[in-house]
């Protein structure tokens, strides 16, 4: 009896260790599973501040560059009026290419504000908008983007969110000019039942993902736009076949 009794012991014993092991080990496990959560909601949260702070560098500099420079120069022929009291036609052709300058300084001041936030897309959603920057880059004859939608009109709720699909397009099509060399663009994009369908395509020379930096394509702030607004976004490339995009994200947000 008393050996039964010491082995019924050394088997609750048992069982008591191999309880406590298997918790740990779950408990192991889902620490890690955590920290993982913790550090890719961190790195999207470090992505979304870069990709922050480089639009407001772009329009900082803007402002400097453009807006800045224009009304130093304005500000100079203002001074130039006085020399000129006296000797009317220097003071008329002053007058005027002071208002040359300030109406520069307008339309430049419109441009920035647009690429804030384009009116097209505010007013009229996505569809409209990605239409309106196709038909300037034809129109500039860059190269020729077919772009074709199935959204019956309708629009996402967010406008967030159309303004960062957006900003992926334009994005998108800046990297197939500049480091793709492409002559042509298709876009097509489709609002389904519950999610839209966002497909891109180039001609351009392609490249190797594994073998090239994100960063240096934007890779990283394209990902963060997406993964902001709930979607996903898929892409394909290769040497001299140009590039592909996928996206899919969900209408109701």
């Amino acid at each position: 009896m008393a050996f039964g009794v010491i082995i019924m012991l050394a088997l609750a014993l048992a069982f008591v260790l191999f309880f406590n092991r298997s918790q740990q080990k779950l408990l192991q496990e889902k620490n890690h599973s955590q920290a993982l959560k913790l550090a890719h909601q961190q790195e999207l949260l470090n992505s979304i501040l870069f990709t922050q702070e480089n639009e407001r560098k772009r329009i900082a500099k803007d402002l400097h560059d453009d807006i800045g420079s224009k009304l130093n120069v304005a500000l100079l022929h203002m001074h130039r009026l006085r020399k000129f009291r006296e000797e009317p036609e220097k003071f008329g052709q002053t007058i005027g290419e002071i208002n040359q300058m300030l109406h520069t300084t307008v339309d430049t001041t419109r441009r920035i504000s647009h690429e804030l936030l384009p009116p097209t897309l505010e007013n009229f959603g996505l569809e409209q908008a990605i239409k309106e920057l196709s038909e300037s880059y034809e129109q500039s004859g860059m190269l020729a983007i077919e772009f074709k939608a199935n959204t019956d009109g309708r629009r996402l709720p967010s406008q967030m969110a159309e303004l960062n699909l957006f900003r992926v397009i334009q994005e998108l099509i800046k990297n197939s000019v500049k480091h793709g060399e492409a002559q042509k663009i298709r876009i097509q994009l489709d609002f389904l039942a519950s999610h839209l369908s966002l497909q891109y395509q180039d001609d351009g020379k392609g490249f190797e993902p594994n073998k090239v930096e994100k960063k240096g394509l934007g890779l990283n702030n394209l990902e963060s736009r997406v993964n902001m607004i709930g979607g996903q976004m898929q892409l394909q490339s290769t040497l001299g076949q140009g590039v592909e995009v996928s996206i899919q994200a969900p209408i109701e947000r």
